[in-house]
């Protein structure tokens, strides 16, 4: 019996022992980055990369047990049983593999330390059916403490092992300390074990399969067998890592990539392949004017051009080309990036710079171009022009009552309306808010007649739920070309004219331009313009009127009038022009003169009458009145209580809440507010119950036909006695008979204002001392 060990110092092939080493650590190390490959790349080929590393370590553990035990050169003969050596290998690869599977799983520590265990008693396995292997020319006998402490040496190289390559993915550190462990792990084992085996020459000599084979020649061929598989599996690792993921890279791009030589292509990535809308197998071998094509000569400038299918441009894209070096030749690789998405991007920001947002229709912008063109060829044929300005009625209104989100789509409905009733070929233009306009071309006057006939009945189809409920419609203005104008200024003007005339004489109907239209606008105009300095100039001027108690026909009060001494037209009543400067905005500084002019007049008056002012609706748009009437009372001195405030029921259509909010706000100050006008236009109780008015004012023109009308005698006594009932005092206005005089004295007013008590007069400071004022 002797010791594996001194066989090792003395009858051992040291180059064996190299070569077996080299193979370990060789085979090893590529095993490692075969399973960091598995970590890194998909999960279907996870366990591909799993299968091939449990082979290399299978193999490499082999070679590396079978060539040191071929080293050995002792006295006793040793031959191999082939069977058992492919059984020893056999099971190494599957204990290997249920090893790396099981170590790479997802789970915890004790997952972790299985595969480390199993990776050990592979090693083990391997081993000693390795040494079952040797042939009955020896017995051979294992020292059982050795073996033991082998086989956990071998585990627990192989947890830490394990341990390592779990990380190895993230750093290089971990590959080459799990190779390290790994390799120690089949030293030690074969070593220390080793170390306990006895070899007894056998007295019957056995000829065994491989025992009269030359170890050296066996130890070679096993050599540079193994050697071929690691270094086969060390290049498909190579190859796969560096090859795969630059084609991955390529791939990964986001512009299509395509390589040719000699003008034909040999290579392409993924993305380029879907532009074309084909298989890269076939686009490979195709010219590239067969794929592509390009406005100029490819350089190394950026220019435009198309990706190709059947001949026909698919995808416009931009083309960047540089030279390379590609598989040992010089190749043109060429960047093609899609350009459909900034086309479409462009396209709509275009669109949107020209189409209003909301309706599609085209904008100001547009309709100005388009208008001016189609000037030009009106110009140069005798064909007609029409331009059309549309106006919705009452839209302010829908708005206020049904809110903005509702105002939108009424807008909307609008749009698809005039796409429907117009032909395909007419612009239509949407020029902001509620303001339309259409360019007819080739259209006779009769012809654009009937068209704008045909879009009002179309509206009143459309919209016959609003126009019941708020009066909504349109109306539209007609100017011709060249009848009503040679410049696109002059035919919008008299559009706009029109439309003008059309929503004054009644909404909701086309009207024609009219050479008198000009002469009454230039009017209305000159009359705006001189009522903005009517004020500076001192040519406004207020009348006042007595306002009676009807039971001693005593004055209580005075209402202030307006009049406006005009330097040409004589002295005009508010009627002429009040509806002129609510339009141009001249009622404000106009209203605030007044009531300054009224208040100071009334206070100089030694018996405290009331005054009554008239209040624009336009007035309550002001976001101060509040503060102006408060400043005003202060600055005249006149006591809140014998200011009185007369308003027409329109000034509650313009935003209800926030009119009655600062009635509720004056009234608070002690102004008396009164509702004038009762009993014309939009008479409504609910205004009487909204609001807790201090007066009544019954309008003149109810009282005209008192005398003559029954009826509308008994609606007027009505009217005083529900008025009694809510505790409110009426004013009768327009008393000019004794006849109206007796019917009143029996219906009792609680005040009377008319010509019978005397007509608008001088400030009643400036006239001889009357008793009332006196």
């Amino acid at each position: 019996m002797f010791t594996v060990l001194s066989c090792i110092a003395d009858q051992h092939d040291w180059t064996l022992l190299f070569v077996a080493l080299s193979i370990c650590c060789f085979g090893s190390l590529t095993a490692v980055f075969m399973l960091t490959r598995a970590q890194e790349c998909v999960q279907q080929h996870h366990h591909y990369w799993l299968i091939a590393a449990a082979v290399v370590l299978g193999a490499s553990t082999w070679a590396t047990h079978f060539i040191a035990m071929l080293a050995y050169a002792g006295p006793v003969p040793i031959g191999y049983d082939g069977p058992l050596i492919i059984l020893s290998i056999i099971a190494a690869i599957v204990l290997f593999a249920g090893a790396v599977e099981i170590a790479f799983m997802n789970g915890g520590q004790l997952v972790q330390a299985s595969g480390g265990v199993l990776f050990g008693v592979a090693i083990a396995a391997m081993h000693f059916v390795g040494l079952l292997a040797i042939t009955p020319f020896s017995m051979v006998s294992l020292a059982l403490d050795k073996s033991i402490v082998a086989c956990a040496l071998a585990i627990g190289f192989g947890i830490v092992a394990v341990a390592a390559l779990r990380h190895s993915a993230s750093r290089r550190f971990h590959i080459f300390a799990g190779a390290a462990c790994i390799v120690l792990a089949i030293c030690s084992l074969h070593t220390v074990s080793m170390s306990g085996v006895q070899i007894t020459p056998s007295a019957e000599p056995v000829h065994a399969d491989l025992s009269s084979v030359d170890r050296i020649a066996i130890a070679i061929a096993v050599s540079i067998i193994s050697t071929l598989i690691l270094l086969g599996a060390a290049a498909a690792l190579f190859l796969d890592r560096h090859l795969t993921d630059l084609r991955g890279l390529a791939n990964a791009s986001f512009e299509g990539l395509v390589i040719a030589q000699e003008n034909v292509v040999i290579d392409l990535n993924e993305k380029f392949a879907a532009m074309a809308g084909k298989a890269a197998a076939l686009l490979k071998g195709q010219p590239v004017e067969a794929v592509l094509a390009i406005e100029r000569r490819l350089g190394i400038d950026t220019c435009q051009g198309a990706v190709l299918c059947d001949g026909q441009d698919t995808i416009p894209v931009e083309i960047l080309a540089r030279t390379i070096e590609y598989r040992g030749r010089e190749c043109q690789v060429i960047a093609v990036r899609d350009l459909t998405e900034r086309h479409e991007a462009s396209r709509r920001i275009e669109h949107m710079a020209r189409h209003d947002s909301l309706t599609g229709l085209a904008n100001r912008r547009e309709f100005d171009q388009r208008f001016e063109m189609a000037m030009a060829r009106a110009a140069e044929t005798p064909s007609g022009l029409a331009l059309l300005a549309l106006d919705l009625d009452r839209f302010k209104l829908v708005n206020d009552t049904f809110g903005h989100a509702e105002g939108d789509a009424v807008l909307q409905r609008v749009a698809q309306v005039l796409l429907r009733t117009l032909p395909a070929d007419v612009t239509i233009a949407r020029m902001g808010g509620d303001e339309f306009c259409i360019i007819l071309e080739n259209a006779s006057r009769q012809q654009t007649e009937a068209l704008s006939a045909d879009l009002q009945h179309a509206f009143a189809q459309e919209f016959a739920d609003l126009a019941t409920s708020s009066g909504f419609g349109a109306s539209i203005g007609i100017a011709l070309y060249p009848e009503h104008g040679v410049t696109d200024r002059r035919l919008r003007n008299n559009a706009d004219m029109a439309l003008y005339r059309a929503k004054s004489g009644g909404r909701g109907r086309a009207c024609t331009f009219e050479a008198a239209m000009d002469i009454e606008l230039h009017a209305k105009r000159q009359l705006e313009h001189d009522l903005r300095h009517a004020v500076a100039k001192g040519e406004l001027f207020l009348v006042y009127q007595r306002i009676v108690d009807t039971s001693s026909q005593e004055p209580c009060g005075y209402e202030a009038l307006l009049r406006w001494r005009h330097a040409s037209r004589g002295v005009l009543a508010p009627a002429d022009f009040i509806a002129a400067a609510e339009e141009s905005g001249c009622i404000i500084p106009i209203g605030i003169w007044v009531l300054e002019e009224a208040c100071s007049e009334a206070a100089s008056w030694r018996t405290p009458l009331t005054i009554a002012v008239n209040i624009s609706p336009v007035q309550f748009l002001m976001p101060n009145l509040v503060e102006q009437f408060s400043h005003i009372l202060a600055k005249t001195g006149l006591q809140p209580d014998r200011l009185e405030l007369e308003i027409t029921e329109t000034a509650l259509f313009h935003d209800r809440a926030a009119v009655l909010s600062t009635l509720g706000q004056l009234r608070a100050m002690g102004i008396r507010v009164v509702l004038d006008d009762f009993g014309t236009g939009y008479s409504s109780l609910a205004n009487l119950r909204d609001f807790p008015f201090d007066k009544l004012k019954i309008d003149r023109r109810f009282l005209a036909g008192i005398g003559a009308d029954p009826t509308i005698r008994a609606l007027f006594e009505n009217v005083i006695e529900m008025a009694s009932t809510l505790n409110l005092p009426v004013i009768a206005e327009g008393v000019e008979t004794q006849e109206q005089l007796a019917i009143l004295h029996a219906s009792h007013p609680a005040q009377m204002q008319g010509f019978l008590f005397g007509k608008p007069e001088a400030a009643p400071s400036s006239r001889a001392p009357l008793k009332a004022i006196a």
